[in-house]
């Protein structure tokens, strides 16, 4: 239930969603007296949620920084644990893999293996939709690294977790807590992955990847309307809200 709620109401509250709202309500309710406030807040919704300054400000603060690289190379991982969130596993053909703009997680878990970083690739993620238990991307991404003849001895699959609670415990029971693990996952995940495999018992490191951010100087065409602006806010919003479910529910 907990999973089905959050899936639901994370979408509801979704920026692109908001202003739709809004400007629904402004269209049917014709008559009444407070209508031109709908006007008004549909409007300014619209112009916050597509200014990149303010979209790209709030997710740099939000969003865990980049690993010291030296530093973790200096230390040495027993298991290095990929989340996973980087595919398209309804698209067809099946016979490769569609990666979304989150496949830096894997591009990278790549590299601290070849690197000699970590030594074993927990790979954790089963179905991540409220109606599909079927969709496994553990195992696609098991099959696509078989592809490319990585060592697969060196590889573990977990494909039963639904969410980022999930996957924290499943990695408990297999790896066994007080471990210290490489935590690999986009840096606006981070601050909630990182909470959820602390709360299980292990000494995480964090390792992000996928940072939508820019470290640029301001110029104008930050403060122009921007539908990359509306996506950050859009990631922005789905881990504010799931951080803040997790905490309610003790799960942080």
């Amino acid at each position: 239930m907990f999973f089905i709620l959050s899936k639901t109401i994370s979408f509801l509250l979704m920026p692109a969603t908001l202003i739709g709202l809004v400007w629904l309500t402004f269209f049917i309710f014709r008559k009444w007296r407070y209508r031109k406030y709908l006007a008004i807040l549909g409007f300014a919704l619209f112009v916050i949620f597509t200014n990149d300054f303010l979209a790209n400000s709030f997710l740099k603060a939000w969003q865990t920084e980049p690993a010291n690289l030296e530093k973790i190379k200096s230390q040495k991982f027993n298991y290095g644990v990929l989340l996973t969130g980087m595919t398209n596993t309804l698209k067809e053909p099946k016979d490769r893999v569609y990666f979304n703009q989150n496949a830096d997680r894997l591009l990278q878990a790549i590299m601290l293996h070849q690197q000699g970083i970590i030594d074993t690739l927990y790979i954790s993620g089963g179905g991540a939709t409220a109606l599909r238990k079927d969709l496994q991307e553990a195992r696609v991404l098991s099959n696509y690294l078989e592809s490319i003849q990585f060592p697969m001895d060196k590889v573990i699959i977990e494909d039963q977790s639904r969410n980022t609670v999930e996957s924290a415990r499943f990695a408990s029971d297999y790896i066994g807590s007080q471990t210290e693990i490489l935590l690999i996952t986009g840096a606006s995940h981070m601050p909630r992955a990182t909470g959820c495999f602390n709360k299980v018992g292990f000494n995480v490191q964090s390792y992000s990847t996928v940072f939508l951010t820019t470290d640029e100087l301001i110029s104008p065409s930050m403060f122009l309307p921007s539908y990359e602006a509306l996506m950050k806010w859009h990631i922005l919003f789905k881990e504010w809200m799931g951080y803040s479910a997790y905490w309610l529910a003790g799960y942080l």
